[in-house]
């Protein structure tokens, strides 16, 4: 009985390999797209993250005012310099946003801090969070440096932030300060928009897929910017 040539074994080797490669292929793609996918979800759950914990910190802005305490506790003058008042919005800018905020529940004021950082190192850029204890000085130009921690990745958009009136934007930026000062007392709706990137090639397109968000806040408290306007403490 005649046994297989070595031409028809090197036939049916060959054969093998190609089906062995077409599937490894199949697998490498899939773990590819799984590799993707989790990725994708990773980046939208940690902006998701982000708009959430922006949000709940904005709604404390202003908070407390010098009208939710006796003013024998406020020694600074203004008392938007005190510590103990929370001057409420302190600038705002396409890519910055800082006010201040009793944003964890404490009692204690903190000067919370949002920036971007447009350059291209360490995952960046980026948007950084700082959150410190304010001290007894002007809030835009004189409080503790700030100490950022990185928020999210792979920021794509440099105009994050806009304020708005009455459903009017406000051109940025607005600062607490004299000039502006009437301005930021009058905003009342901050929204934030970002727009991020991966960092893996999606094997499918091969692009980097890219992810928008969009969050809105209606500000609750008052505001120490000036007096009279919409959102004045006074």
């Amino acid at each position: 009985m005649r046994g297989f040539s070595l031409i028809e074994l090197m036939i049916v080797l060959v054969v093998l390999l190609i089906i062995a490669g077409a599937i490894f292929q199949v697998i490498n793609l899939s773990t590819e797209r799984s590799a993707t996918e989790q990725t994708k979800l990773d980046m939208f759950q940690e902006a998701r993250e982000f708009m959430d914990q922006m949000s709940r910190d904005l709604r404390q802005a202003g908070y407390p005012s010098p009208r939710n305490m006796s003013q024998s506790v406020l020694t600074q003058v203004p008392f938007k310099n005190d510590l103990h008042a929370a001057a409420g919005l302190v600038k705002i800018d396409g890519g910055e946003l800082m006010f201040e905020a009793d944003v964890d529940g404490t009692g204690i004021v903190q000067v919370v801090h949002y920036n971007l950082d447009t350059s291209t190192t360490n995952n960046c850029p980026c948007l950084k969070r700082s959150q410190l204890p304010k001290i007894n000085a002007d809030p835009l130009n004189a409080q503790t440096a700030p100490s950022y921690q990185v928020e999210v990745q792979g920021v794509q958009n440099s105009n994050i932030f806009t304020a708005f009136t009455d459903g009017v934007a406000v051109g940025l930026p607005v600062t607490i300060n004299s000039s502006s000062g009437n301005t930021i007392a009058n905003i009342d709706t901050v929204q934030a928009l970002l727009t991020l990137r991966a960092a893996n090639i999606d094997p499918k397109t091969h692009q980097r897929p890219v992810t928008t968000l969009v969050s809105t806040v209606k500000l609750n408290n008052c505001s120490q910017a000036t007096t009279g306007a919409m959102m004045s403490c006074q």
